[in-house]
């Protein structure tokens, strides 16, 4: 469990209780807890607090995972009952891509435009290897999904 103090507490919890916690919990457990690490801003628990429910599955793995807002922080779960406005699938190695890429005003993606993993990644949206469910239907929630868990510029 991590946890940052400020006016509020904030803290991102993997579940442990649903069933077995998987390699896509884990994973995305990991990039939540260094990005509140890494906040000195403040600005982390208050848009991750304003992130409707985003449901992660890995295509090379098989394993699937949620990340879902409750008061005082976010739940890493692989309970995957009820309704997820974004839904993500793609392989291990694009989560990390996402992770990198520029995001200004946290809903414009920019690049980087000179990195071949942003145009691959590009690519493989287009080929339908990395399918965002609610990308435009639920525009904000999907890239303020992608700010949370963007390590560049913090």
């Amino acid at each position: 469990m991590s946890q940052v103090d400020g006016a509020t507490k904030f803290e991102v919890q993997l579940d442990e209780t649903s069933s077995e916690s998987n390699g896509a919990a884990y994973l995305v457990h990991m990039l939540l807890s260094q990005q509140i690490d890494l906040d000195k801003t403040g600005r982390f628990p208050k848009q991750a607090l304003r992130l409707k429910p985003v449901k992660l599955t890995l295509s090379d793995t098989g394993e699937s995972c949620a990340v879902v807002p409750f008061d005082g922080g976010l739940r890493v779960t692989t309970a995957l009952a009820g309704r997820f406005p974004t839904a993500v699938t793609a392989e291990s190695r694009h989560v990390i891509d996402v992770t990198k890429l520029r995001l200004a005003g946290r809903f414009l993606i920019t690049g980087p435009l000179k990195d071949k993993a942003f145009w691959k990644l590009l690519g493989d949206i287009a080929k339908r290897k990395v399918v965002i469910k609610g990308l435009l239907s639920h525009y904000l929630n999907t890239l303020r999904f992608l700010w949370v868990v963007n390590l560049r510029g913090k």
